[in-house]
């Protein structure tokens, strides 16, 4: 049994819809991600400057984007001098009157094992 020119038109337009549903919903994750990783990176989270990444757990595409994310760094300076530069970077955020958006960070700061310098952890989730 051939298929009519209408079931055929039919089928390629289910297809259609189909895909470009398919396509939306993956601009929309896209550009959440992309959201997400700015806002992460430049207020709520950045890295802190002379420290030195030495763990990193996410949940979904990459880490420190969509999802949730544990990052642990190792840094020389003192405890007091990186929660002083979260601190900062908080307030400067918030006089920024940036809202908290589709992200949310936490800064844990704490002495290393052996007294010299600081392990910071900082956690984020972003669209959870």
């Amino acid at each position: 049994m051939e298929a009519t020119r209408n079931q055929t038109g039919c089928l390629k337009t289910t297809l259609i819809m189909v895909g470009s549903a398919f396509a939306f919903i993956c601009l929309i994750l896209l550009l959440a991600d992309i959201k997400c990783a700015y806002d992460i990176e430049n207020w709520w989270a950045p890295l802190y400057p002379n420290g030195k990444t030495v763990e990193v757990e996410y949940d979904l595409f990459r880490a420190r984007a969509l999802g949730v994310t544990k990052l642990i760094m190792e840094s020389p300076d003192d405890v007091e001098t990186v929660k002083q530069f979260y601190r900062e970077k908080r307030l400067a955020t918030l006089r920024e009157g940036k809202t908290r958006g589709l992200a949310w960070s936490e800064s844990f700061v704490m002495p290393l094992e052996n007294g010299e310098g600081s392990r910071i952890v900082l956690t984020s989730a972003c669209g959870t």
